[in-house]
């Protein structure tokens, strides 16, 4: 069966996003597939080790496995630009609708939820704001390479699985489990667009912060600071993957 995502023109070459007709169902696995399957073995083994014996082995899957890897692989390999990494003007305006639409809709049950834990809101929800390695891994990276292999409907089943996989060993399993199913979510809603902004900066962060209160996981001012440095460092690694580029990359 044809590719799910195959260019209709020369732009993949010059770093444009490409035009691509999208399949529900496809058989096109590549390089990129494995790398991506390898990745997420990788960030699990980093995640559960981050769990058990300290924060940085999951610093490591964030920056190598979750970042530098992808980018390398889409950016200079592929050359797919930034669109090949849910980084794209196309749909922008009607991705940050929704996201606002369902970023306020949620506001409400992180609120109740926040006070009924004793948490503090302000710091829990910009520590949530800051993880943009996760969905950039998540949906930026595995959900479009499984797509570009696979098709659309079993790229948000394998995103769903491959984030309770993620989890798995970390958090109870029953946890896990939950966690894949708002991946599924997710993935259901960023399937509609391929863009980013359709989950952050405007929904992400409520719903995550849902996520985390419901599994246990309060975040405080640390976890702002610890954000902070990891989207600062991957915008780094960004800067310098795309810096050796010949042609500019377009969004």
């Amino acid at each position: 069966m044809s590719s799910s995502s195959t260019p209709t023109s020369d732009s993949t070459a010059s770093g444009s996003p490409p035009r691509i007709r999208r399949r529900i169902f496809a058989w096109d696995p590549g390089r990129d597939t494995v790398i991506a399957l390898g990745t997420l073995l990788a960030f699990w083994a980093c995640y559960w080790a981050g769990s058990a014996f300290g924060g940085g082995f999951l610093i490591v899957g964030i920056l190598l496995f979750g970042t530098l890897i992808p980018a390398l692989t889409v950016l200079r390999k592929r050359r797919e630009g930034w669109a090949g990494l849910g980084i794209t003007r196309r749909f922008l305006l009607r991705s940050l609708i929704i996201a606002a639409l369902l970023g306020a809709g949620s506001a409400y049950q992180l609120i109740t939820t926040a006070a009924a834990q004793q948490v503090e809101l302000l710091p829990h929800l910009l520590a949530n704001l800051l993880v943009f390695w996760e969905p950039f891994f998540v949906f930026g990276w595995l959900y479009l390479r499984w797509e570009r292999a696979f098709g659309w409907l079993p790229a948000i089943a394998l995103t769903g699985l491959g984030f309770a996989l993620q989890h798995v060993g970390s958090v109870p399993l029953p946890v896990a489990l939950s966690f894949g199913l708002i991946a599924l979510a997710f993935a259901i809603v960023f399937a509609c667009v391929r863009n980013l902004a359709i989950l952050w900066p405007l929904f992400y962060p409520v719903a995550s912060g849902i996520g985390t209160l419901q599994s246990g996981l309060a975040m405080g001012w640390d976890g702002v600071g610890s954000g902070a440095f990891l989207l600062a460092a991957q915008a780094v690694i960004l800067f310098f993957v795309v810096r050796g580029l010949r042609t500019k990359l377009t969004f």
